[in-house]
């Protein structure tokens, strides 16, 4: 262990490739455990449409155009299946940690390189996202490469170097609206350190940020046209303080909940960063003041921006949106172990830290959204006379048009024209009916899919029963998993009048 630094310089690209390698194989682990639920049911209906489409339905959609795009390639070169999405985010948590180790050696060093990657590897939400279809480890992508370009900006003055920001910048707005806060304040972060130390360079980088602002232009109207859409229904609950509590230490849960692996990460993590803050701004023994002042910028400014906005204006802080910054958190335990001299405590940290992440991200990889292509299978199984199923909440439409066998219609139930967070045009399969005397006949039976419990559009489900004669109602629980999650079917007759 003496040594431990050389070997790890010497071998800085063995390791990394090690890491890389054990990374992929570990993310690729168990990836199609959980059915598809309601947002990935989205994003692999999207992407079925042509370019063209795409772009007049994700307008009707919260999330910015890029991910979905970037995935339209991927899969028009792989092919489009459950597996093919998912592998693109994947893709988005290697890229992450080959950016932290290539790029990061300018800022860490060769083995303060290879410590970030072991740190974000362990990280149990990196894992655990690489698994979903959505835009998260590339927002996790994104702003690390903000981050990056920033510190390196600070300490070069290369244009070079302000152009790669100014482009990561412009993928992270692109990305995820998080994503799109946390730019924002790492510019703010370089260009008040800019001027507060009579750096010249504050007006380029003025320059060049106007410039990335006029190719945001186009998507910025259609963001203040969500925002009002928001006002109108938005599903993010309200702030709370276990919200906020829950932004720090979901990083390290097993998906939505805290395991008892997870408290050892939550209190090294934050204790490794304590004692990096009191050596560099108390006692100012070390010299990565710079590097990580900005990383707490940006991980804060966007944590205190989402919650001001929660509490004053429309909820828009969840624990989930935190994967786009998750990987600030790793910079501070990554400077602790560049200027710790004892090894032995180092690899003791580290072993922990990983044995932990390991066990978390496991479990992780075992958790499912719901018995979705269990519940269709039952259903055509058991009541082959039913050919219809209506919706009544969002989370069952996707799922359900994804594994319905042919000769089984779904249709969202919508007789008040509610508001809905998904853009139900996207599904190609999918009929929208205001009455349930237009689309069914005398005597037809029907299925209503619902989840217990969930107070959306519980109105609607009512209207349907009170219209209708209850033949069974049918609960199948998840068999993937113990405790599994619950679909009611309701087996109805419609009612009419005579």
């Amino acid at each position: 262990m003496k040594n431990l630094e050389k070997l790890i310089q010497l071998n800085k690209n063995v390791w990394f490739l090690v890491i890389f390698i054990i990374s992929t194989i570990f993310y690729l682990f168990n990836i199609n455990f959980s059915d598809i639920w309601i947002d990935e049911a989205f994003t692999k209906a999207l992407v079925e449409h042509s370019f063209k489409e795409m772009m007049a339905l994700i307008k009707n959609d919260f999330h910015p155009p890029l991910y979905f795009y970037g995935l339209k390639v991927f899969v028009s070169m792989v092919g489009l299946n459950a597996f093919t999405i998912r592998l693109f985010s994947v893709v988005g948590a290697l890229s992450t940690i080959t950016l932290g180790y290539f790029t990061g050696q300018k800022i860490f060093g060769k083995a303060g390189a290879l410590y970030f990657c072991i740190l974000l590897f362990s990280m149990p939400m990196l894992a655990s996202y690489s698994h979903d279809a959505r835009m998260y480890t590339w927002g996790a992508f994104s702003v690390l490469g903000v981050f990056l370009y920033s510190a390196l900006f600070i300490s070069t003055n290369k244009k070079s170097d302000l152009i790669i920001l100014m482009l990561f910048s412009l993928i992270a707005a692109y990305i995820h609206y998080f994503a799109l806060i946390a730019a924002f304040w790492a510019n703010v972060f370089v260009v008040i350190f800019l001027i507060v130390k009579k750096n010249k360079n504050w007006r380029i980088h003025i320059s060049y940020s106007l410039i990335t602002i006029i190719f945001y232009l186009p998507w910025l109207f259609i963001l203040i046209n969500h925002t009002k859409k928001a006002e109108a229904f938005f599903w993010v609950p309200a702030v709370t303080w276990q919200t906020i509590l829950a932004c720090f230490t979901n990083p390290f849960a097993k998906k939505f909940w805290m395991s008892l692996y997870s408290w050892p990460m939550v209190f090294i993590v934050y204790g490794l960063t304590g004692w990096v803050v009191y050596r560099n701004y108390i006692v100012r023994k070390d010299q990565h003041g710079i590097v990580l002042g900005l990383s707490m910028f940006i991980f804060g400014f966007t944590l205190i921006s989402t919650a001001t906005i929660s509490l004053f204006s429309q909820p828009i802080l969840y624990p989930r949106y935190i994967m786009n910054i998750v990987t600030m958190l790793m910079v501070p335990p990554a400077l602790f172990f560049i200027t710790f001299k004892n090894d032995w405590k180092k690899v003791i940290i580290i072993s922990v830290l990983l044995s932990c992440g390991f066990i978390v991200s496991r479990g992780s990889s075992y958790f499912s959204f719901g018995p979705y292509k269990q519940s269709v299978e039952y259903l055509h199984k058991t009541y082959p006379e039913v050919h219809k199923v209506f919706h009544v909440i969002e989370v069952t439409v996707g799922p359900f048009v994804e594994y319905s066998p042919v000769g089984i219609e779904n249709y969202w139930f919508n007789p008040k024209k509610t508001i809905v967070f998904t853009n139900m045009a996207v599904f190609h399969n999918l009929h929208t009916t205001a009455s349930l005397d237009n689309v069914l006949n005398k005597d037809e039976s029907f299925c209503v899919a619902s989840f217990p419990n969930l107070s959306f559009n519980t109105n609607n489900l009512k209207e349907i029963l009170a219209k209708s004669q209850l033949l069974k109602i049918d609960t199948i629980v998840d068999n993937k998993v113990g405790n599994g999650s619950k679909i009611v079917l309701f087996i109805l007759k419609l009612q009419k009048p005579s």
